[in-house]
């Protein structure tokens, strides 16, 4: 296996994501939400947040509008988890799950129990149950394509079923 793959992998061990209490308690103007946000999904590799994605989320109603361009706490949660779910789902479909896991969950709730599944499996993308095809790295890079089809058709099964639930 490639050496820069497996240095990946020992570095996801050690992410860690902010749960609530971690995310600042007092109101954030845009470059300050960024800043968080961005120093949060960094070591993930995720696209960087831009002050045009944040507007864009507000106008599409992703996230709430700041109160007098200030954000809040809920802002820097929602504005992460659209940010981890954006390459696998639709704005529009982050924003209905975010509200249907929320109606039965308070938000601080929800988002730190999603947080902590997502870490804890961060560290464990070593712990291969599944054993690759071969060594070859291309054998390798094609079982997580395939993984990653499969995983998202069911995703997308699994949120059409809680969506039409009601």
């Amino acid at each position: 296996m490639n050496k820069q793959y497996n240095k990946w992998q020992t570095q996801m061990k050690s992410v860690s994501l902010p749960k609530w209490e971690d995310l600042p308690k007092f109101d954030l103007y845009m470059d300050q939400l960024i800043a968080v946000v961005n120093e949060a999904i960094g070591p993930l590799g995720m696209d960087t947040v831009t002050r045009s994605m944040v507007n864009n989320y507000v106008k599409q109603k992703a996230t709430f509008s700041p109160v007098k361009k200030k954000y809040q706490t809920v802002h820097v949660a929602d504005i992460i988890i659209i940010s981890l779910l954006k390459p696998v789902f639709s704005i529009k479909d982050i924003r209905q799950g975010i509200d249907e896991i929320t109606k039965n969950q308070f938000p601080k709730q929800a988002y730190d129990e999603f947080i902590e599944m997502l870490v804890e499996k961060l560290h464990h993308i070593a712990d291969e149950g599944e054993k690759p095809v071969s060594d070859n790295d291309i054998d390798h890079l094609l079982n997580a394509i395939a993984d990653t089809i499969i995983n998202r058709l069911i995703a997308n099964e699994i949120y059409s079923d809680v969506m039409h639930e009601e």
